[in-house]
């Protein structure tokens, strides 16, 4: 009786966890994505993809481009990377989260650890980079404590702030001495929409299909695209096509029911903003 009531509590346990982890919506399912958001205005390199519709198996996830930012004086470089979400709550906040990549780009200084987390919620049309810990040495190997600073006026032990260039990034009474006379620290950093975007992680087990428009520059009032399908990894060649538009003519482009207002075009980058997605296949 002792043993079948144990596992009765187990399976009791598991289905909560289980139900839990759905409820916050992080398992694998079959999604539709399309990308960008309507009515952002974005930018992209030539080469790069203008937009994109997928369907296929995945996990909701963060695009982050690569960052460099500064703190406390010592410039910090994050490498981009797509990070797997692994919490989102009822109220919309969702979160992902990343370790040991934090780059030191000040000279004679390297970082040792670091721990950081990917933020969004419906307030913001971008996310916030937490860095929960950030471990400097210098080229000794020495740690450096009390290398965080706060912003002029702030009181470490009440309601304090910190800034990167000047701007207070995070305000409260999170930031105590045991955290700021130590070799870690704590802040955070407001990463635009446009290099951080909410994009799911797809399995590629040739049940994933993606069709995107990628810009390749601009002659006179000529602009030239290229779109591609794909089956998982690999490129469909008959489901290609080259494609000019002329902007003497209309600033709204289209294709397969896709709707792109252009705002700039160059031969370096196109700024432009979706008015409507491409069809499926």
């Amino acid at each position: 009786m002792k043993q079948q009531s144990w596992l009765t509590g187990v399976v009791v346990l598991g289905s909560i966890l289980l139900a839990g982890c759905q409820s916050n919506g992080v398992v694998q399912k079959l999604h539709t994505e399309r990308f960008p958001a309507i009515g952002l205005e974005i930018h992209a390199e030539i080469g790069e993809t203008v937009l994109e519709r997928t369907l296929g198996n995945g996990t909701p996830g963060f695009r982050l481009a690569d960052l460099e930012f500064e703190q406390s004086g010592y410039l910090f470089f994050l490498p981009g990377e797509h990070y797997q979400i692994s919490y989102e709550s009822p109220e919309g906040e969702s979160q992902a989260y990343g370790y040991g990549n934090v780059r030191s780009q000040s000279e004679g200084y390297s970082v040792a650890n670091s721990s950081y987390q990917v933020i969004s919620n419906s307030a913001i049309e971008g996310c916030f980079l937490r860095v929960s810990s950030l471990d400097l040495v210098d080229e000794s190997g020495t740690f450096i404590s009390n290398w965080l600073q706060l912003s002029e006026g702030a009181d470490e032990n009440n309601n304090s702030s910190l800034s990167i260039g000047g701007r207070t990034i995070l305000s409260g009474s999170i930031l105590n001495s045991s955290i700021l006379n130590s070799s870690s620290s704590l802040f955070s950093i407001e990463v635009p929409a446009d290099a951080c975007s909410k994009r799911y992680i797809f399995s590629n087990y040739g049940q994933t299909f993606k069709q995107e428009l990628i810009y390749l520059g601009r002659s006179g009032d000529e602009l030239s695209f290229k779109y591609r399908e794909y089956s998982g990894n690999l490129a469909r060649p008959a489901f290609s096509a080259d494609l000019t538009y002329d902007l003497s003519k209309s600033q709204t482009i289209g294709y397969r029911g896709a709707r792109i207002e252009v705002i700039d075009a160059g031969n370096q980058q196109i700024r432009y903003r979706v008015k409507s997605h491409m069809n499926g296949m």
